[in-house]
């Protein structure tokens, strides 16, 4: 029996990927430059990907797009794709947490089973975070995510922090006192459709109106125009 046809969208980063894999279980993958504008370089991407696989984009049964928290152009862009597919294809749509892509391409021999925390969207000293554990193969979220203060983080029990250059100097120190690994992050298209794969069929499917990138944070721009609107509205 032919497999679902699923496409992934990865961008949530500086580097980003799309994955599809075909009815016949083949996966297939485009790298996006990290210099690359993703808003120019995605759907043509994505039209080589479908070129490649000999399909068309009406063959295809499910979208994952990986959600956040990461870049606002990015995440907005791979979204807002993701939506208009899944709406004009009538298209699964799966919302991928970015913490989950991670998790599934960190290295197995040093971390095994978790708890790990997935350390995103650092700024301030603070940072998005997610404790994940691997059970049957499969790793899942435990607890809530959510903002942390890298001077005050709970590293009690956990196996690695994931975390990039942004990490905040505060968490390095803390990692290092309680003898906790730090592993570099990677953001991978075959991941986010593996993830996509099995949120699928477990039945998580999204509803593609309510649909929206995870920004921990209000977006920069959008801060920008409040200050802006309430400076003019002072002056008035």
């Amino acid at each position: 029996m032919p497999q679902p046809v699923i496409l992934a969208i990865e961008t949530s980063q500086r580097e980003g990927a799309v994955a599809l894999r075909d009815g016949s279980g083949q996966i297939h993958e485009e790298v996006l430059a990290p210099q690359s504008r993703h808003d120019v370089d995605l759907m043509p991407a994505m039209d080589r990907l479908f070129h490649r696989a000999g399909l068309a984009p009406r063959d295809l049964n499910a979208v994952g797009v990986s959600i956040g928290p990461g870049g606002f152009t990015g995440l907005r862009i791979a979204v807002s794709t993701a939506k208009m597919l899944a709406m004009a294809l009538n298209a699964k749509i799966v919302a991928v947490p970015s913490a989950l892509v991670v998790a599934e391409v960190c290295p197995s021999k040093e971390v095994g089973d978790g708890p790990i925390i997935v350390a995103l969207a650092c700024k301030r000293g603070t940072f998005w975070s997610t404790t994940l554990r691997r059970r049957s193969g499969e790793w899942g979220i435990i607890g809530e995510p959510g903002l942390v203060d890298a001077e005050t983080i709970a590293l009690e029990n956990v196996v690695a922090l994931i975390g990039d250059h942004h990490l905040p100097d505060a968490a390095r120190q803390r990692a290092a006192a309680a003898g906790v690994p730090i592993f570099q992050p990677r953001f991978d298209g075959r991941a986010c459709l593996a993830v996509t794969g099995r949120m699928l069929a477990a039945g998580q499917a999204a509803d593609p109106l309510k649909l929206s990138p995870l920004y921990p944070r209000p977006p920069e721009a959008v801060s920008l125009w409040e200050r802006r609107r309430m400076r003019r509205a002072g002056a008035d």
